[in-house]
Formats: C-alpha cells, structure tokens, sequence
C-alpha cells in the first residue's frame, strides 16, 4: 500500500475531519512507521497540486482540503469539491492558481485569475502570497452581501436588474467581480467588498474577462455608453 493510501486510511479512521500536518505526520510515524519527512499533507489536497507527482493534470488521489490556517479537512476520495487549485512553482515564494474544481470536475486555468464569486473567513481574509481558499467548509456569503447592500444587485456596468426582468426567480441574482488582480496581491490583505468587488451581470462579467489581465469595469461601462449613444 502506498503512503498515500495509508494516510487516506489512518485518517479515515480517526473519529474527526480537521488535522494539523504535524497530527498527520505523528499519527503514520506511529500507526506506520513512516518517517514523518515522507508525509506531505498539502500533496494530498484537492485544492493544492504538485505537478512531480499530478502529472496528469487531474489530480486523482486526493482527499484533504487545506484551508487558510493551513488546516487540513479530511474528506476522503471522490469528493465534490469547488474551489481554486494553488501551486508553488519551483523557486518561488508565490503561489499560482493552476486550475479549479466545481462539482469534482477538474479544469486548468483559462480565465484570469481575479474572478472570485464567494469568498472564505468571518473577515474577508484572501490569505497570505496570494492564496484563496473557497470550499464547501469555508464559503461565507458576508463579502459578497456587503458588497450588494453598498452597490445594489443591479449591474455595475449595464444596470441590468435580474429581478425587474424576471420576478421572484431573478431576486438578489448577480455576479460579484473581484477587481484587484490577485497576481498584484503581494502581501495578505483584507478584502474591502465596497472597494474591491463589484456587482456584474454573467454578460459583463464574461466581457471584462475577455482580457488578461481583466478589463476595468469603468472602462467596459464607459464602451458600452459609446455604444449606446
């Protein structure tokens, strides 16, 4: 049985879901034997990869969620997961996105990387170098309300109001645009959802993203105007 699988197991079996590496690498050096420097939790997540041992690219075997406070969640194999997929590249102190989950479906990177719909923590936090962790322990809608209380659920851009056209079923529907890069995010920051989000519709929000690095949602409104006059 690999070392992998053994984690899986050992953890499987311990009563609780949330681990501390250290827990996990103490808990196979004494259900196992296997010397603690050979356990990687991170390697195991479906929202990290390491691309020595995910050469495929799908991220197969993987059962832990490592959140902000580097905690691990275990949720074992075959999990629904949505999120974001981070990596150090080799050398480097930054994390990228490489890729996202929705709904245990895996798929790189396409899209600019600042097109955040929920995000994690009680205050906000995106996290330090860059990373962002959105999962089913950690989704809170607090930013994303905040950011629809100050703005309203119209666009930002076309002022398309999805409840106006379709009743009840379109009430508080809206995309929320994470407006700052998170390449240009250096340190950790706290997420001011007046300042950093705006609401968009799916349209406008498909458009700003027609660039890399996203458009500026003035400069889209202000082209749409030209249009429109």
């Amino acid at each position: 049985m690999t070392i992998l699988k053994r984690v899986e197991e050992a953890l499987s079996e311990e009563g609780k879901v949330i681990f501390t590496s250290a827990e996990i690498k103490k808990l196979m050096s004494v259900k196992f034997g296997i010397n603690p420097n050979s356990v990687l939790p991170s390697d195991y997540c479906y929202n990290r990869t390491n691309h020595g041992i995910d050469k495929s690219g799908l991220l197969v075997n993987k059962f832990l969620i490592r959140n902000a406070d580097k905690a691990y969640y275990y949720v074992g194999f075959g999990y629904d997961f949505s999120g974001y997929v981070y990596q150090k590249p080799q050398g480097s102190k930054k994390e990228i996105i490489v890729g996202s989950w929705r709904e245990g479906n895996y798929n790189p990177v396409l899209l600019p990387q600042n097109d955040i719909e929920d995000l994690s923590g009680n205050s906000y936090f995106e996290g330090a170098v860059n990373t962002i962790i959105v999962n089913s322990f950690e989704r809170n809608p607090k930013a994303r309300k905040e950011c629809i209380d100050f703005h309203g659920c119209q666009c930002w851009v076309c002022e398309f109001d999805f409840e106006t056209v379709y009743g009840e079923l379109g009430k508080d529907f809206i995309h929320v645009h994470h407006i700052i890069p998170l390449s240009d995010v250096r340190k950790e920051y706290k997420v001011n959802p007046r300042e950093h989000l705006l609401p968009l519709c799916p349209n406008c929000h498909a458009m700003v993203h027609r660039y890399n690095p996203a458009m500026d949602p003035k400069k889209l409104k202000h082209l749409l105007a030209e249009i429109n006059a």
